[in-house]
């Protein structure tokens, strides 16, 4: 007989298999469709940003070309403005002004002020920083005549917050009318102090044009804004400025405002690089916050500009400012710059009117979304793809597995018997002679069987001996886990009752204490009614508290005996009544170490609960934050206790201000036996004995976390609803 050997008969049959070609040729196939669905997804992207900064470009260019024709109204009107002033002061003769208008009203320290005569009137301020100027009043009723070309202008464009004319003197007429000009201005104010006046002085603006001033605060309360002034002279005296105001929420809305069919985000700059106003998206990737609005604590009395943080070329921290600040440094037309939050495509355009930067940033993540989706789907479909090879592959190996079995049977069949032979020897551990076949390799096998066989045989003999001393071992182990355990109970329960103990047995101390000094002290006069009645008043309430302490310290030895009985009863009650009872031993030592305790309960229905062991639970938490609070020395200790409903949960929030637990030890708080009080006799059985209370007996939970000034503890416990 020609004999076989194992090896022979499994190349055979691997030889006929086409599994691994066939999974090389697939994975080839799909690693292709990923690369090239890779691959056209990344030229799609760089051909859509390329087209994308050509399309921006102009767009940015038409958006500054929008915002500089704005501007250039704002400067006509202004123009104007100034032209009709001009021609007033040309033309004014203090003598021919009729001072006896009573909407004009002088204070005691010399302000000038007018009260409102009709719609169109424009508040008048003449602060006292020059009082001794001659015609004041004149002057200021004079005015008057030009509120309706004030009115005019101001309802002419909705950019326009407000005009006015400010004067080298401190006159200031502003539109629309601000009931409050005594209280918003500073009575001595100097109006040339301010950027918008001085930018249009002979020094500043020796042209005489129409001047755009930096974001500043307006003293007239209408925030944060930006002014076109121009001069108003008579002769070559500075008679003062007009100006026309601005709004930096006004300009964001109107002209910052673009509608793109993806993100973007806009602002202007000035020469200087000062933000003058930016979209509300910038303001995480600049980390600076726009200035929209301010409170007036107290009258400004001298200008206020943005802060530092809004300068691009000082900025020396934000990677996306310091960008910026190089791009208008250089004038670059158009940038791309990867950022921490985004990457952007960032253009410029110069306001030609002002001579600011308006700058526009685009958001890659939003253009390029509508690729990326694709690319995704694509993904899928390869992925479904790859699903369907392995469906595939599956059936294909049921298939190969049927095949396989053929080829099995000329190997299992000899060794059919051999697994027969190891049934009988492991049902009755004898060696029974096995009949060889003709494969080289299980007739090996058969012969290392049957010697296996004969050393196991011998080893079970052995070790049947020293598994039945080893079960005897176990079984007194077994028995002393147990008496641990027990021991362990007994020695949590000792542990809370000396903890509840104390504060009681302390009462009495302080109680039998008080009587004995009382006594000695001879503090009742036993020789008249009087003093018998009140020493009698005062034993009888002595002994009452006394009686009550020694009731609560058998009640406590009671709750703890039944701790672990199934019979144990529930009983009605509610947060407020386990709080007060909890506070009526725990407050007294609370006050003697001058800590704060502040209670909330907003509670309002009964509940079915241990009342006693919750109690201990409050007593608990409440003693080990004393305890902390002491460990820290805090002259301003304080516990919070809230009580609330919560669905079906009744609430207990416990809080101190001790600073909190340590991280380290945090989770292991609840842990039988674990204790940070070793120094002073601590058990470390307290909260994890509150823990078992909460979880086992009230079917609620006990957690803690560390909050801000130290930590707090939750409890959560079910009980059936009683309406009060």
């Amino acid at each position: 007989m020609v004999q076989n050997t194992l090896a022979r008969l499994v190349k055979k049959e691997y030889l006929r298999s086409i599994i691994f070609p066939l999974l090389l040729i697939e994975m080839m196939l799909l690693v292709a469709y990923f690369w090239s669905n890779a691959y056209v997804n990344a030229t799609t992207k760089t051909a859509l940003i390329e087209e994308s900064k050509v399309h921006i470009k102009e767009l940015s260019k038409r958006s500054a070309t929008i915002v500089n024709n704005e501007f250039k109204t704002l400067s006509s009107l202004t123009r104007l403005f100034q032209k009709e002033h001009e021609h007033f002061f040309s033309t004014f003769n203090p003598l021919h002004v009729n001072t006896t208008d009573s909407t004009y009203v002088q204070t005691n320290s010399g302000v000038l002020f007018n009260t409102q005569k009709n719609e169109e009137s424009c508040s008048l301020f003449f602060s006292n920083a020059q009082k001794q100027s001659p015609n004041r009043l004149e002057k200021a009723i004079a005015t008057e005549k030009l509120d309706p070309f004030y009115t005019a202008i101001l309802q002419s464009n909705t950019n326009i917050a407000q005009v006015y004319f400010n004067s080298y003197d401190s006159m200031n007429r502003l539109c629309p009318f601000m009931p409050n000009a005594l209280g918003q201005y500073a009575h001595d104010i100097a109006i040339p102090t301010f950027n918008f006046y001085y930018l249009a002085d002979a020094a500043h603006n020796p042209d005489k044009n129409v001047v755009w001033t930096d974001a500043y605060l307006d003293p007239a309360g209408a925030g944060w804004m930006i002014s076109a002034i121009a001069p108003v002279y008579k002769g070559d005296f500075l008679e003062g400025v007009v100006g026309i105001d601005v709004t930096i929420e006004h300009l964001i809305k109107t002209m910052l405002s673009l509608q793109l069919p993806y993100r973007s985000m806009s602002m202007l700059v000035d020469e200087r690089g000062n933000i003058l106003a930016m979209s509300e998206a910038l303001e995480a990737h600049l980390g600076i916050k726009e200035l929209k609005t301010h409170t007036y604590d107290a009258p400004i009395e001298a200008t206020i500009t943005k802060p530092r943080d809004f300068n691009l070329f000082t900025n020396t921290t934000n990677p996306l400012a310091m960008a910026l600040s190089r791009m208008i440094q250089e004038n670059r037309a158009i940038l791309e710059l990867q950022h921490t939050q985004g990457d952007f495509i960032i253009t410029q355009n110069t306001i030609a009117q002002t001579r600011w930067k308006f700058v526009l940033l685009l958001d890659k993540d939003s253009l390029l979304k509508n690729s990326t989706q694709l690319k995704a789907k694509t993904n899928v479909i390869g992925y479904l793809a790859l699903g369907f090879m392995g469906l595939f592959y599956l059936i294909f190996l049921g298939i190969l597995l049927a095949r396989a079995k053929t080829f099995s049977n000329h190997i299992l069949n000899p060794l059919q018997e051999l697994i027969e032979a190891t049934k009988t020897f492991k049902d009755k551990l004898t060696v029974t002679q096995i009949e060889r076949s003709n494969i080289v390799e299980i007739n090996t096998l058969l012969d290392n069987f049957t010697a296996m066989s004969q050393e196991l045989q011998e080893l079970y003999d052995s070790m049947d001996k020293k598994i039945k001393e080893g079960v005897v071992e176990h079984m007194e182990t077994q028995k002393m886990m147990l008496y641990q355990s027990r021991l362990a109970q007994m020695g949590e329960m000792i542990s809370m009752i000396a903890h509840q103990w104390r504060q009681p047995l302390g009462s009495i101390s302080a109680v039998t204490a008080s009587i004995k000094l009382k006594q000695s002290l001879k503090k009742f006069d036993l020789k008249c009614e009087q003093g018998r009645a009140d020493q009698e008043e005062f034993l009888l309430g002595a002994i009452g508290k006394i009686e009550t302490y020694i009731q609560f310290l058998t009640t406590t030895i009671d709750d703890f005996k039944n701790f672990f009985r199934p019979e144990q009863q529930q009983e009605q009650s509610s947060l407020q009544r386990i709080i007060d009872r909890a506070l009526g031993l725990i407050g007294k030592s609370l006050s003697v170490h001058q800590i704060t305790l502040h209670v909330n309960n907003t509670s309002s229905n009964s509940l079915i609960t241990y009342e006693t062991q919750m109690m201990q639970v409050l007593i608990n938490i409440l003693k080990n934050a004393q305890d902390a609070i002491l460990e820290k020395k805090l002259e301003n200790g304080t516990i919070w206790i809230n009580a609330y409903e919560d669905n079906a949960f009744f609430v207990i929030e416990i809080e101190d201000n001790a600073g909190g637990i340590p991280d380290a030890i945090l989770p292991k708080i609840f842990d039988p036996y674990f204790s940070t009080k070793a120094e002073r006799n601590g058990t470390g059985l307290g909260l994890y004995m509150s823990q078992t209370i909460v979880q086992e007996h009230c079917h609620g939970s006990l957690h803690v976390e560390n909050k801000a000034h130290g930590a707090k503890f939750m409890i959560k416990i079910r009980g059936e609803h009683r309406a009060n």
